[in-house]
């Protein structure tokens, strides 16, 4: 009878344990303990993750604490936040923030918080922002790339001039051609075109001449004669 007893309270407090458990591991929010370090102009999103059980009539969102304050306030819709949910199981919804053009005023602490139908409240850890000006000092590397490309653009110019002037100066005229002298070139051509067959007589006005010359020859064909006195 005893043991029978025993038993019974040994069950029943597990039982106990049992639903205590799930009620607990069913009423949570899960959230990491984190911090993060954001540019300024960037962009953020934070989940948490709400473990219901598929039980309606909770309500619950973000809540963000500024650095210099004391107290959680409820986040809302605004031009640079938005604030969306999803059910990535029948038991379990994630509560998003997302943040634009992130600035300093986004610095501080942020934490998810659901109210349960039993008026009770559940909090997720913290997670800390810090919003750094490495935005800025991205913007400064960039304009010392730039100056540095002015300087050596400058330094390349005069290299780039002396090359133009090298290609574009005057350079010394070729010799001039030789005038054709169109008396030469007329007398060539009138040397080649008067190729003719002369035939030629010297006759000698002298007395010797004709005693030596006793018999009459035959006059000859005479194409053109000279004659000396």
């Amino acid at each position: 009878m005893m043991k029978s007893a025993y038993m019974f309270l040994l069950t029943l407090a597990f039982l106990c344990l049992f639903k205590v458990g799930l009620c607990e591991l069913c009423s949570t929010v899960r959230a990491s303990r984190a911090s993060k370090f954001v540019a300024e102009r960037s962009s953020l999103r934070l989940s948490c993750e709400v473990r219901h059980c598929g039980v309606s009539g909770w309500t619950g969102g973000w809540f963000f604490q500024e650095i210099n304050s004391t107290r959680f306030t409820r986040l809302t819709l605004f031009e640079r936040i938005e604030l969306s949910n999803y059910s990535s199981t029948a038991k379990s919804t994630h509560l998003l923030v997302d943040i634009h053009n992130i600035n300093q005023s986004n610095a501080g602490a942020y934490k998810c918080m659901v109210t349960w139908p039993d008026q009770s409240i559940s909090n997720g850890h913290v997670t800390n922002v810090n919003v750094t000006a490495a935005a800025v000092e991205s913007s400064g590397r960039i304009l010392s790339h730039r100056v540095l490309l002015c300087l050596c653009a400058t330094m390349c110019f005069p290299l780039v001039l002396g090359l133009v002037w090298c290609l574009t100066r005057d350079h010394p005229p070729p010799p001039p051609v030789p005038p054709r002298s169109y008396t030469s070139f007329a007398r060539k051509n009138e040397v080649k075109s008067k190729k003719e067959l002369v035939y030629a007589e010297i006759a000698l006005n002298s007395s010797r001449r004709q005693n030596d010359c006793p018999k009459r020859a035959p006059e000859p064909t005479v194409y053109s004669s000279v004659h000396f006195s």
